[in-house]
């Protein structure tokens, strides 16, 4: 004859097992919701680390100001108004491989012969203003140390032929008020600048359009030491320099021209990536 408490014990046993509900959620541990007390791997309920960048925009040792007066060389003065920047194809290199962003999109784009079709694109174009300084680029699954990050100023030759028009909303590819689309045969513009070439109340406004076929884009390298932990994000600092940028232009002559080639060169020192 069984105990009475034993008997007891294993009936609350048996309800306990009844009621008992698994717990069901993201067990990839590359994921950033990984949740180890899981007992069964969810549906697609996990959610991969991105590609963060904090933009830091400087002048010499200074944060960047639109509209403030700045020395760019010994005695002379200007204002930077606007800087708007289209940053794209975003790399990570490790061991001599290069990892990129997974997440795409299907943009509208219009062929040689005049004909609209759908294009599929890797969704890291950025649209950079100075009104933000935190952006997310989409998911990054690699992890480990990488020993440099490369990315393009401006946007591939495919990308050029995207309709703005047709892009969904919100995207840095569809209609911006800046105006970066030079139209079906140019495309978009890398980058643009908006700048007093002086300090004086008088002077009028130049705006600088960096854009194909004179400036179509720019690829441009940064090496170092940037580490992601597998689970975590993947935050990274992009620096520009606006001092560099202007390094040597001479704007107290307006040669527009010679302006832009010059900045067009200083960008390889002016753009950097920097681990966070």
């Amino acid at each position: 004859m069984i105990p009475r408490i034993t008997l007891w014990w294993s009936i609350c046993l048996l309800v306990l097992m009844g009621c008992f509900e698994p717990r069901i959620s993201c067990l990839d541990v590359e994921a950033v919701n990984f949740d180890a007390a899981a007992d069964e791997p969810c549906c697609c309920c996990c959610q991969y680390p991105k590609l963060r960048l904090k933009y830091a925009p400087l002048f010499d040792t200074l944060n960047w100001v639109p509209g403030v007066a700045y020395e760019y060389s010994p005695g002379r003065w200007f204002r930077l108004r606007e800087a708007i920047f289209y940053l794209s194809e975003f790399r990570a290199t490790q061991n001599g491989l290069n990892y990129s962003i997974v997440d795409t999109v299907k943009l509208s784009v219009r062929t040689s012969n005049g004909d609209t079709i759908q294009q599929t694109f890797t969704n890291d174009v950025l649209l950079l203003r100075r009104t933000q300084l935190d952006y997310t680029l989409g998911e990054f699954r690699a992890s480990g140390t990488f020993s440099s990050i490369r990315f393009r100023v401006g946007l591939p030759e495919a990308a050029q032929r995207v309709l703005p028009a047709l892009a969904p909303e919100n995207h840095p590819l569809g209609q911006q008020p800046e105006e970066l689309w030079l139209g079906h045969n140019r495309g978009f513009a890398a980058f643009r600048l908006i700048l007093n070439r002086d300090t004086l109340s008088t002077t009028p406004a130049d705006t600088l359009m960096f854009g194909p076929p004179e400036f179509p884009s720019k690829v441009l390298e940064s090496p170092g030491l940037f580490y992601r932990e597998s689970g975590y994000d993947f935050p990274i600092q992009l620096v520009i320099n606006y001092r560099k940028l202007f390094h040597g232009v001479d704007l107290a002559h307006h040669d527009i021209s010679a302006w832009k080639s010059k900045i067009w060169v200083n960008l390889d020192s002016a753009l950097s990536v920097i681990p966070r």
